[in-house]
C-alpha cells in the first residue's frame, strides 16, 4: 500500500526526474560539457554552465555522510519520530533520503547504503519514493 506523503514539487526538471521513478529508475542529469552529475536537476551545470545534459541511469550505490531524527511533527505524513539521511551518491551528488531496513542508531558516517524503492503516493498521484538501505537486504 502506498504511503500518503506531502505534495512533490513538479518543476519541468523535477518533473522529467520524478517520471524515471516510474519504471523504478534512478536517474540524474549529467553535463554534457563537463560530465558532472548533478541533483537537484535543473536548466545549466552549476559547474561550467553548460545548457547540454543527459538524464543517465545511477549505480544505487551511496555512502552514509550524515542523518537526523526529527522529534517533532511538521507533516502529518511525517509522524514523529522521522529519520531522514544524508548520502553522498556513487555518482557524486550529495542526495537526501529516508533509511529503509535500518534503525536511525545502527547508522555509521561511511556505511555503505543501497537504492530501495518505497511506494507512495501524493495528490498528483502514486509513484515510487527511492530510499536506501544495507546491501543484501
Amino acid at each position: 500500500m502506498a504511503k500518503q506523503r506531502p505534495p512533490r514539487a513538479l518543476d519541468p526538471y523535477a518533473e522529467q526526474f520524478w517520471s524515471f521513478t516510474e519504471s523504478q529508475e534512478l536517474r540524474l542529469q549529467k553535463c554534457g560539457e563537463c560530465g558532472k552529475y548533478r541533483w537537484p536537476p535543473g536548466p545549466t551545470c552549476d559547474r561550467c554552465l553548460s545548457q547540454e545534459f543527459t538524464w543517465e541511469a545511477l549505480s544505487g550505490v551511496a555512502k552514509v555522510l550524515s542523518w537526523t531524527t526529527f522529534r517533532r511533527g511538521y507533516f502529518e505524513e511525517y509522524p514523529p519520530p522521522h529519520t531522514v539521511v544524508a548520502l553522498e551518491l556513487a555518482e557524486g551528488p550529495y542526495f537526501i533520503s529516508y533509511p529503509a531496513g535500518i534503525e536511525a542508531a545502527e547508522l555509521q558516517e561511511g556505511m555503505p547504503l543501497m537504492l530501495r524503492w518505497d511506494e507512495a503516493t501524493d495528490k498528483f498521484g502514486d509513484y515510487n519514493l527511492p530510499v536506501f538501505g544495507p546491501p543484501g537486504g
